[in-house]
């Protein structure tokens, strides 16, 4: 019991562990960790080492089929004392958790303004009270409560999506505030800006476990850092004890100098910060990458592509695009460009108001749904937030599987073999691929994705931020096989990213997208210097 009169920290865990039903290991093993009113914690560590488990965690909440043990102080309260029905009201007000997947806490049937002052009513009785409360969290997350306010979930762009959840959390005026992963699918102008939001959260008094693989927005941030390793704590202290000093500003993509004692910290420090160096083309690596199959398939071409809202509203285009077999391209632009919204019509998976895709001359289908198995092959999609794309309940090899089955013809022993060795190729073993999405992380499940679409040998690979959920060292062996992985079916590529350094490692033309249009189109040497 603590002693009146003593310190109590805003959040104090100690020895928490996770144990999955039917698991080896324990997802958490005894974790502890402190977060201090006024200040940032970090949480670092690779895909899989239990970041967003032990976000959870911290407000006494767990995945289906996960048990929590140790002790979670919440403002004196441990929750894990308390029944897990209550726990949400003991949280109420004290605690908010911005999840890595934020379409998962935004309600699709409801404009944002309305979610927001509905969720100011913890704190503020009156209706005006509420609406200013919606409107100081929307313009602190960077979006315009003018602009927002009317519009649904579907509406937003990605980057747009992951602020309003942001403006969710901060709403509520919680002293607490539990960030996973918040700068994925923001561009580096934002995330600059959110890394300074972040910082003045904590300077007027707020306490902030942050969860991220942005090793830079954590060093500008992070007063502390933790770092975990298969759901145990390996190292923590200072962030620049841990993480070293240095380097540009988060989302900036440059290299970051480091200093201190990192070279005598723990193995997966060291792992983390020798993947963070700077990424660009290896000198020869083209005669490294096989040629094209003889049979590559044919050219896809964008013509005239626009996408307006019932309302007139342009959301994209027109914009014309070619892909010939083999070639790399990069689609740029901030958050709310239209990158995705394009993207998603070449995919089939949002119809155009006006143009059409073709293939090999030869139109595509508007819509998905009317394409048949040969067309759905042609283009395949990776989205920017995977997990809602695999079946919660059956092991995700099988579900990698059927795209190689169902699109190619290929037996179920072949199509998973197939799988499997993409899967390598992006640090996935078969063991892990043999458990459901639910025992899988973000970052893994994003590679999983990535490996489903490549199984199909499509003409045409569209990767929307497919390294926004990836640590340091995940994201650098997806840079380092994705070209291998494309190369034995002349497989074209469509980059949409705001990680620049990705960009001149994998893209030979990039093109620069601006409130829907295409404002400029150049070599990506050019586009993005070092």
């Amino acid at each position: 019991m603590t002693a009146p009169g003593a310190h109590v920290p805003l959040l104090d865990v100690a020895e928490v562990c996770a144990h999955a039903d039917g698991a080896a290991r324990p997802l958490l093993d005894r974790v502890a960790l402190t977060v201090e009113a006024g200040l940032v914690t970090a949480v670092v560590g690779a895909s899989g080492s239990g970041k967003t488990t032990l976000g959870l965690a911290v407000l006494g909440a767990a995945a289906d089929r996960v048990r929590l043990t140790g002790r979670v102080l919440l403002a004196g309260t441990d929750l894990l004392l308390l029944p897990p029905g209550r726990r949400p009201a003991a949280r109420a007000g004290v605690a908010a958790h911005l999840p890595q997947h934020p379409e998962t806490v935004l309600d699709p049937v409801r404009r944002a303004g309305g979610t927001l002052t509905e969720l100011a009513a913890l704190g503020h009785p009156g209706r005006t009270e509420r609406r200013a409360a919606g409107r100081r969290a929307l313009t602190s997350a960077g979006l315009d409560w003018e602009t927002v306010r009317r519009r649904f979930a579907h509406q937003l762009s990605g980057g747009q999506q992951q602020r309003l959840a942001l403006a969710s959390a901060l709403v509520t005026g919680a002293r607490l505030l539990v960030l996973d992963e918040p700068t994925s699918g923001l561009d580096p102008a934002l995330t600059r800006a959110l890394g300074h939001t972040v910082r003045a959260l904590a300077d007027d008094g707020a306490g902030v476990l942050l969860l991220s693989h942005d090793l830079a927005l954590v060093r500008e941030t992070a007063d502390r850092v933790v770092v975990l390793e298969h759901g145990r704590r390996v190292d923590h202290g200072r962030t620049a004890d841990v993480l070293g000093n240095g380097g540009p500003g988060p989302g900036t993509g440059g290299p970051s100098p480091r200093t201190g004692p990192a070279a005598a910290r723990h193995r997966a420090t060291r792992d983390l910060l020798a993947a963070e160096r700077p990424t660009g083309p290896v000198p020869g690596a083209a005669g490294a990458v096989p040629a094209p199959a003889p049979d590559a398939l044919g050219e896809v071409t964008a013509s005239e592509v626009a996408v307006r809202r019932r309302t007139g509203d342009l959301l994209t285009g027109p914009v014309s695009m070619a892909f010939a077999p083999g070639s790399r391209t990069a689609l740029l632009g901030p958050s709310g460009a239209g990158k995705t919204t394009f993207a998603r019509v070449l995919a089939g998976l949002t119809t155009p108001t006006q143009g059409e895709v073709r293939f090999a001359g030869r139109p595509l289908p508007r819509r998905l749904d009317r394409r048949s198995t040969a067309e759905r092959r042609v283009v395949q999609y990776v989205h920017q937030s995977s997990a809602g794309s695999f079946e919660a309940h059956r092991p995700v090899l099988d579900q990698l599987a059927d795209t190689a089955r169902l699109l190619r013809g290929l037996p179920k022993a072949e199509a998973r073999a197939g799988a499997t060795e993409a899967a390598e190729e992006l640090g996935l073993d078969e063991g892990l691929l043999r458990r459901t999405p639910d025992r899988l992380s973000g970052g893994q499940l994003q590679r999983c994705a990535l490996v489903r679409a490549l199984t199909a040998r499509p003409a045409l690979l569209v990767c929307d931020e497919v390294t926004s959920a990836l640590d340091t060292v995940s994201r650098q062996r997806v840079l380092d096989a994705l070209p291998r992985l494309l190369a034995p079916a002349g497989t074209a590529l469509l980059f949409v990213s705001h990680d620049l350094p990705a960009v001149r490692a994998l893209a030979e033309e990039a093109v620069l997208l601006e409130e829907g249009r295409c404002a400029r189109r150049c070599e990506v040497s050019s586009l993005c210097t070092p």
